[in-house]
């Protein structure tokens, strides 16, 4: 699979640099159903219609009954449930854009599908951040996906806006915190600028 995964980035560099004025980096807030966090994201069009993906997230997954508690006495307010749980998505795919030349204005409507390795990093549940994410962190790697739809919004300044919704396929080795998947519904609101 490694081969596969590396075949592929090979692949789409070398056919991307027809295309190259169209290819964009960026970031993006991602949030959903078991969790949210940041992404990085790079994307090489091979043409018009069709580009290539890689990205990377930082992902904290939540526990499904996490609840935020609030103490009226001091103002604090505490979690239940809470788990340390970081997943680290390195996922490659293609989007693909049905209606170029058919929608006018800047707006870029597309489909979506990754697929890749990720990283586990679970940590206790309690205790100091050294005793957390140190002393008693444990590794684990599954392999995942999404797939989904969204739409770029070109500006003015040459950055593009990109909200995307989709599922994410985020299944774990073995039960990790209570769950053996933290898969579900995923929104993501992106910043990108052209390279």
């Amino acid at each position: 699979m490694k081969k596969i995964i590396l075949i592929f980035f090979l692949v789409s560099s070398v056919f991307a640099q027809e295309y190259s004025s169209l290819n964009y980096s960026g970031f993006g807030l991602d949030v959903g159903e078991s969790g949210a966090g940041l992404s990085y994201n790079r994307t090489w069009f091979k043409d018009k219609k069709l580009s290539f993906v890689g990205e990377i997230r930082l992902y904290d997954a939540k526990h499904p009954d996490e609840i935020i508690m609030q103490d009226y006495y001091t103002g604090r307010s505490y979690k239940f449930n809470n788990i340390n749980l970081l997943l680290l998505p390195l996922f490659s795919g293609i989007k693909y854009y049905p209606f170029v030349g058919k929608i006018a204005n800047n707006f870029s409507p597309f489909f979506s599908i990754k697929i890749g390795p990720i990283l586990i990093l679970d940590g206790a549940e309690s205790g100091s951040f050294k005793q957390t994410w140190y002393d008693n962190l444990q590794y684990h790697h599954s392999w995942g996906g999404f797939f989904g739809l969204g739409g770029d919004v070109l500006t003015s300044n040459n950055t593009i806006l990109t909200v995307r919704v989709g599922y994410d396929m985020l299944p774990m080795p073995q039960e990790i915190d209570g769950r053996n998947k933290y898969s579900g519904a995923l929104v993501r609101f992106g910043y990108n600028w052209k390279k």
